[in-house]
């Protein structure tokens, strides 16, 4: 297989979401009925993010997408974090507070761009090197996508339990 199809896709986040019911992980699947690429999950987790002002932490709500874009041919994954007063974090702001990234380039890494299905602004890990990681996968995992979302992530602080990785 040298590519993921979204008929493919379908069934990775399928076996993401029996999983996720089976340990009460939050993974929700979502239909949009009139798109072709209209399956997605869904994930909200709180957790501690550094302060962008200062090294303090404070909890925040991520709150995950897992779609796949046509255009690429390849999953994204989409998120949203909010702030304890409610506002959503910006890419600027969420680019300070996490470490993670490193010496990256932020607009080559990071971004903001419609959700592939709800064509909303959300983050996203920027998907043209998504096949690149996918291609080691595709061959030997018996779920691609998991393989994928154990290797980025955790650059977003979504970090797959266990039960997910032995479905590889």
């Amino acid at each position: 297989m040298d590519h993921l199809s979204v008929e493919y896709f379908g069934k990775c986040i399928h076996d993401i979401v029996s999983i996720s019911d089976a340990i009460l992980d939050g993974w929700v699947m979502k239909i949009k009925d009139d798109s072709e690429n209209g399956k997605y999950i869904v994930k909200k987790q709180t957790t501690l993010l550094k302060a962008p002002e200062d090294a303090s932490e404070v909890p925040v709500t991520f709150e995950y997408h897992v779609a796949y874009n046509i255009s690429y041919g390849v999953p994204v994954l989409c998120f949203n974090i909010w702030q304890p007063d409610g506002s959503l974090l910006t890419l600027e702001g969420y680019w300070k507070s996490n470490t993670a990234f490193g010496d990256s380039n932020m607009y080559e890494t990071l971004t903001q761009m419609d959700h592939p299905v709800l064509c909303k602004h959300f983050l996203s890990l920027h998907p043209c090197k998504t096949q690149e990681i996918l291609q080691t996968f595709l061959a030997t995992s018996k779920n691609p996508v998991i393989s994928w979302l154990t290797v980025v992530g955790p650059f977003v602080s979504l970090n797959l339990l266990e039960e997910y990785v032995k479905h590889c």
